[in-house]
């Protein structure tokens, strides 16, 4: 009975995670993220934009920028990431995300100096 109950505990989990992927979704952002996270930054940056062009105001609309800001930092691109921070910053001051576009704006300029 005890393993019956712990073989369905295993089955409910492992359902729940083969679906948890396609239940979030979120079209140009997941790719965008995909794409981040295996360093291909340049194509990162064009399906984030992607999305923010699709969805200006949306809930991840911030976090594309932020991101895109990363990824131009990590292709080399300095000053355009620093103008997308200090754009976040400027634009969504109470929001967790220009806490961390001031970090990141910081690290860019101590590596400037």
């Amino acid at each position: 009975m005890v393993v019956c109950g712990l073989l369905c505990t295993v089955l409910l989990f492992s359902s729940c995670s083969r679906h948890s992927s396609e239940q979030f979704y979120f079209g140009s952002y997941s790719e965008a993220e995909q794409l981040y996270n295996k360093g291909q930054y340049a194509k990162a940056i064009e399906k984030y934009q992607n999305y923010v062009d699709d969805n200006p105001e949306g809930n991840l609309a911030v976090i594309s920028n932020y991101y895109i800001a990363k990824s131009h930092a990590a292709l080399g691109h300095a000053d355009q990431a620093k103008e997308i921070y200090q754009k976040i910053i400027k634009e969504h001051p109470d929001l967790v995300w220009a806490n961390f576009a001031e970090t990141q704006l910081k690290e860019l300029e101590n590596k400037q100096s």
